[in-house]
C-alpha cells in the first residue's frame, strides 16, 4: 500500500511541476496562479499544498533539481578519477554541452525573463561552490593567487560561456564546445594588445 501511495505521489508532483514548466512558458511566473496549475494538471489545491507550500517553492524545487543534473553533467568527465589533467582530458568526455542542447527549452525559459530567480547567478554560484568544495588546483610554486578567486573567476567564466552559447541558441555544436572549454581552462595569457 505505502508503495502504491509514493508513486501516487511521485506522479502528482511530476504531473504538476510539468504543468507548472508548461504555463511557464506561456506567460510570467506573477500571472500563473496556483489554481490554474492544479486545473491544467487535473489534481485539486489539497494535491499541490501536500508536495508544495506554495508556487515559489515550487520554483525552487524546479531549479534545484535543474541544478543539481547540471552539476551532475559537469562532473561526469571526472567522476572515477581524482586527479584530472586537462591536456590529457578528451573533450569527447564531456557530456554537459550535449545535455544542454537536449534540454534546451527548459534552459532558455529558466534564463528567460519569465521567471524572478536569477537563474544566471545561480549557475554560476554552483559551479563556484563545486569548485571549491570538491577541486583543489596544483598551482605553481610561489604562485601569489588566492585559490578562492581563480574558483570564482573559473566558475563565472564558465558559466558567462555556458549561458551565451545558450542564448544564441547552440550556433557550434557540443563536441567544439567541448574543445573550446578544456582549451580555455589551459590557457594563460601574459600579453594583450589595445585596439586603436
Amino acid at each position: 500500500m505505502t508503495d502504491r501511495i509514493d508513486k501516487r505521489v511521485l506522479r502528482s508532483t511530476s504531473d504538476i511541476k510539468e504543468t507548472f514548466l508548461r504555463l511557464l512558458s506561456q506567460k510570467p511566473f506573477q500571472q500563473i496562479s496556483i489554481s490554474e496549475i492544479v486545473r491544467e494538471a487535473n489534481y485539486n489545491r489539497g494535491t499541490f499544498y501536500a508536495n508544495f507550500a506554495t508556487k515559489e517553492d515550487l520554483l525552487r524545487e524546479v531549479i534545484q533539481e535543474v541544478l543539481t543534473e547540471f552539476i551532475h553533467q559537469i562532473k561526469n568527465p571526472y567522476r572515477y578519477i581524482t586527479k584530472v589533467n586537462l591536456k590529457e582530458m578528451h573533450a569527447e568526455d564531456i557530456t554537459l554541452f550535449i545535455y544542454l542542447k537536449e534540454q534546451a527549452a527548459l534552459y532558455k525559459l529558466l534564463l528567460s525573463d519569465h521567471i524572478q530567480v536569477d537563474f544566471r547567478y545561480q549557475m554560476a554560484r554552483v559551479i563556484e561552490d563545486l569548485f571549491v568544495a570538491e577541486y583543489e588546483y596544483e598551482l605553481e610554486e610561489g604562485s601569489v593567487i588566492d585559490p578562492k578567486w581563480l574558483y570564482i573567476y573559473r566558475a563565472h567564466g564558465v558559466a558567462g560561456l555556458l549561458i551565451r552559447w545558450i542564448e544564441e541558441d547552440f550556433p557550434t555544436t557540443p563536441q567544439y564546445m567541448n574543445t573550446q572549454i578544456v582549451e580555455l581552462m589551459l590557457l594563460s595569457t601574459e600579453v594583450f594588445h589595445v585596439k586603436k
